[in-house]
């Protein structure tokens, strides 16, 4: 009786461990875009106070820097609409808002 419920806990332990590394990579995936968008915000203040100002969401991209870290691959390199993003064996398509002279762009699943 004793192994059946041992057991029993033991499989719920395994789902429950498995969950929590999925969840896991998708909480880096959004940190990952948090920083995205913190970047890209900066990236585009320093464009609109730069001496020619803001003149389109490309000059942003220019500058605008991709490398989140070793533990990150862009599967589907970024644009100016996105791309795909990949932490350890997890793919994520992330959008992007293109910046305008009001707002820097926006990044999110």
């Amino acid at each position: 009786m004793v192994l059946i419920i041992l057991g029993i806990l033991a499989s719920v332990a395994v789902v429950r461990y498995n969950n929590l590394e999925d969840t896991s990579k998708q909480v880096a995936i959004d940190s990952a875009i948090s920083d995205l968008n913190g970047r890209e915000s900066l990236t585009w203040a320093n464009q609109n106070i730069s001496t020619t100002g803001y003149n389109d969401d490309q000059e942003v991209l220019d500058v605008f820097d991709y490398n989140l870290g070793s533990h990150y691959t862009w599967t589907v390199p970024p644009d100016k609409f996105g791309g795909t993003l990949e932490f350890k064996g997890s793919s994520v398509a992330i959008n992007r808002t293109p910046s305008t002279a009001a707002q820097p762009a926006f990044w999110g699943r």
